[in-house]
């Protein structure tokens, strides 16, 4: 279980360019977990635009003034929320700017593709970049009744609170007992992420989860001498697990829309990491389980566990 999407806020702003392009500033952060992907599916589907047609620009105090950044598997929850708000805005400034240019009442109006189209008659329609143009005005002519500046609208998302994804791991695992070898035979993962926006995203980031989760549970280690000198400063002293020692996982998606946020999304990001070193240290606490060896550290490393065998008297019993 994880808190996900904490505050305060995200911000985006949508703006419709006469180029017909759809420009989308976020303080959001990217750190390569699809950040610009996912919030253009949001601004593509509510906005109702090709997702080509979006022009992103993420973490630029030069095109959206405030933005927190990303940390605590928040950045769907926060700044998908605000894309999703700010794409329904613009979505009905769209279609009012086309109403009053067609002469057809808003209710008749659809939006995709970057159009507006009618839905009687002959389905007149304008483009985004003639609507656009349009909502710039006309010098020495006046606005209509409403009718403000552009296309355009800024929306900050403010969580009530964190938001809770939750997950089971399940890791089969062998033993080398003499060694203290360990290899992971099957590992699968069920995991509630609300509603997922994009599928192939979260298997990625649960699977690059898992990947630190074994790091953690049996490769990586700071060590120090008694002077609290680093022992491990470079990596060949900093062990990491290579794509030899990380199956591919098996993901289940358990989809239960989040009721905190208009999106129904819960975070992703860390729920592949926080369970891994619990399920590896206790897969293998299972298959030692005829020597009675317990750990309570990690990373466990072959000679740790080589150790705990020994100061259990298992190589005793072995060879009895």
């Amino acid at each position: 279980m994880e808190g996900t999407g904490l505050g305060p806020f995200e911000g985006v702003t949508i703006r419709v360019m006469p180029s017909s392009k759809v420009f989308v500033a976020t303080g959001a952060t990217t750190q390569g977990q699809g950040t610009r992907t996912t919030l253009s599916q949001i601004v593509a589907d509510h906005l109702g635009c090709r997702i080509e047609d979006i022009v992103m620009s993420s973490g630029d105090t030069g095109t959206i003034a405030q933005g927190i950044g990303a940390f605590a598997s928040r950045q769907a929850i926060n700044a998908g929320s605000s894309a999703m708000i700010a794409g329904q805005a613009v979505r009905q400034q769209v279609i009012a700017a086309a109403a009053r240019a067609l002469g057809i009442p808003e209710s008749d109006i659809d939006v995709e593709d970057g159009r507006a189209i009618g839905r009687t008659g002959n389905r007149p329609s304008l483009g985004f970049g003639d609507l656009a143009r349009m909502a710039q005005g006309m010098p020495g002519f006046s606005f209509a009744p409403g009718q403000t500046p552009g296309l355009e609208h800024t929306a900050y998302f403010t969580p009530q609170q964190a938001s809770y994804c939750n997950g089971t791991h399940i890791v089969e695992l062998e033993v080398d007992p003499m060694t203290g070898g360990v290899e992971i035979l099957n590992y699968t993962v069920a995991h509630d992420s609300g509603n997922i926006i994009n599928p192939m995203i979260v298997d990625g980031q649960v699977q690059g989860g898992v990947a630190h989760g074994i790091g953690n549970a049996m490769y990586e280690w700071m060590k120090y001498d008694d002077d609290a000198n680093p022992l491990t400063t470079t990596f060949q002293d900093y062990l990491l697990p290579a794509s030899c020692h990380v199956p591919g996982v098996a993901i289940e998606h358990v989809e239960t829309p989040n009721p905190l946020n208009p999106l129904g999304v819960k975070g992703a990001g860390e729920g592949g990491t926080i369970p891994a070193p619990a399920a590896i240290i206790a897969a293998i606490e299972d298959a030692l389980s005829p020597f009675g060896v317990r750990f309570a550290d990690m990373p466990l490393t072959p000679e740790r566990i080589v150790t705990a065998m020994r100061a259990a008297g298992a190589y005793e019993k072995m060879s009895a």
